[in-house]
């Protein structure tokens, strides 16, 4: 259970080191970049509005490495239109090197994707208030960046 934990974050189980030589700087830059890839998908005025937190480090299962991740909710998109948004992103991403790695629809619309070059992972969501919410997560890396 350890050993899966730790490939999560880490990419291949027997990995300790970090997945990508960006530091926490650079990874915030890319999350940003993601974002802003993934709602220009998206039709009309899309509006971005931080979920609270900004751009977040957290520690992974492996010291001192961790992960830059930062959460938006999507503003301007009608609710009618949640599961077509959430299609229009999934295309998106499939066609920008990302592959699905969970999507708990019809049940929950709820659809998490990995870029296959970068190993980034995005989310699409949407609330029991009809909101979509956006979010992307750089794998585990130093904080400083390698070399």
């Amino acid at each position: 259970m350890l050993l899966a934990l730790a490939g999560a974050c880490a990419g291949e189980p027997e990995e300790t080191g970090p997945s990508s030589s960006l530091d926490e700087a650079e990874a915030g830059e890319r999350v940003e970049e993601h974002i802003t890839d993934a709602v220009e998908a998206l039709p009309g005025e899309v509006e971005l509005e931080d979920v609270g937190n900004g751009l977040v480090s957290a520690s992974c299962e492996t010291d001192p490495l961790i992960t830059v991740s930062r959460s938006y909710w999507l503003r301007g998109l009608p609710e009618a239109d949640i599961e077509q948004n959430v299609d229009l992103l999934v295309e998106h991403w499939e066609g920008s090197g990302f592959a699905v790695t969970g999507d708990l629809r019809p049940d929950d619309t709820f659809v998490t994707v990995e870029n296959e070059e970068d190993g980034f992972t995005m989310t699409v969501a949407a609330s029991v208030q009809g909101s979509l919410s956006i979010d992307a997560s750089s794998p585990c890396i130093d904080p400083s960046g390698t070399d």
